[in-house]
């Protein structure tokens, strides 16, 4: 699948006029990407290295309650 290139106005803050609302050089550039495009294998990817962090945090959490207890 072929991407479109989006390209949008931005202005420099350093070249905005805050007296009229204009911009003395405007100029076109890339549309920001965030979060970046992925497919559903990436974010299951990422959704099970995050569910993975939380499990260890888990089963450590207990150990220590269980060794606290006993």
């Amino acid at each position: 699948m072929e991407e479109t290139a989006y390209l949008v106005l931005h202005c420099k803050a350093s070249d905005f006029d805050a007296a009229t609302g204009e911009c003395v050089s405007p100029f076109y550039g890339p549309a920001s990407t965030f979060p970046p495009p992925m497919d559903v294998g990436e974010a299951l990817l990422i959704f099970a290295a995050i569910g993975s962090c939380w499990g260890i945090g888990y089963m450590i959490k207990l150990s220590g309650r269980a060794a606290r207890s006993g």
